[in-house]
């Protein structure tokens, strides 16, 4: 028979355990401070490139996307701070908060008219005729680093999607799943009739009515009247390009 393991047998093989436990303690600290010393190397690395570019990366949009996310994926916020060192080598400190003083006077300006929802295309396509001639160029990406700088104001700035349309909301206001889903279902028509609702989601006439004079109280749609049997229900913010004229008169 194998003889049972002595107490001396057990103490030796817990101070092995403790001997491989320190050791891999050890290893792990390595590792960890080798890698720390890498991404410091990358991030003076990057600083360099960024230095050496910055005339690029103002005047090219894809560019100054394409190095933001080189920023992140060593973990750079160059928007943290205003006056963040990086955020001064890249040039966008001044330049994410004039787009989002920008954006706010269109979202401001046009709210009575969509109801605080505007087309993010749409926006893009304001902020583009508004700016100076010369300015640094916009694209998509400069909105939705704008608009995450505006949290801090509380006044519901944020990019929704109904769909496959990409809406700015300019409110403080949750819409809830059914709004969500008439706004869906509006998306490529940018109108719907009660009929329309029935058919696609099968509800009766109260939860229809409900969901519809909701969004009429906050502006989000229009009724058009021109048939009193079965009114039309327009989502102003998609129909953008055909009110376009109507809205940029309003904001003067």
């Amino acid at each position: 028979m194998r003889r049972a393991v002595g107490i001396g047998g057990l103490r030796r093989k817990e101070a092995e355990r403790l001997a491989m436990s320190k050791k891999g303690t050890e290893l792990s600290q390595r590792e960890i401070e080798k890698l720390r010393e890498q991404i410091a190397m990358m991030k003076d690395n990057l600083e360099d490139f960024v230095r050496e570019h910055q005339r690029d990366i103002r005047n090219n949009p894809a560019f100054r996307v394409q190095v933001q996310r080189m920023c992140q994926l060593i973990g750079v916020d160059p928007l943290s701070s205003r006056k963040s060192y990086m955020s001064e080598l890249l040039g966008v400190g001044d330049f994410y908060c004039e787009l989002g003083i920008q954006i706010i006077d269109i979202c401001v300006a046009t709210r009575s008219i969509n109801g605080g929802l505007m087309d993010l295309d749409e926006l893009l396509r304001r902020l583009i005729r508004r700016r100076l001639k010369g300015s640094e160029p916009v694209v998509e990406d400069d909105i939705r680093r704008a608009i995450s700088q505006l949290k801090p104001l509380k006044g519901g700035y944020k990019i929704v999607c109904f769909g496959k349309r990409k809406m700015v909301q300019s409110v403080a206001r949750e819409m809830n799943s059914d709004q969500a889903k008439v706004m869906t279902l509006a998306q490529y028509t940018c109108k719907f009739t009660m009929e329309d609702v029935r058919v696609a989601f099968g509800w009766d006439e109260d939860r229809i009515h409900s969901c519809i004079d909701d969004m009429l109280r906050s502006g989000i749609i229009w009724m058009d009247e021109y048939n009193e049997a079965y009114p039309e229900y327009w989502v102003m913010a998609f129909f953008s390009q055909l009110n376009s004229a109507l809205i940029m008169a309003n904001a003067e």
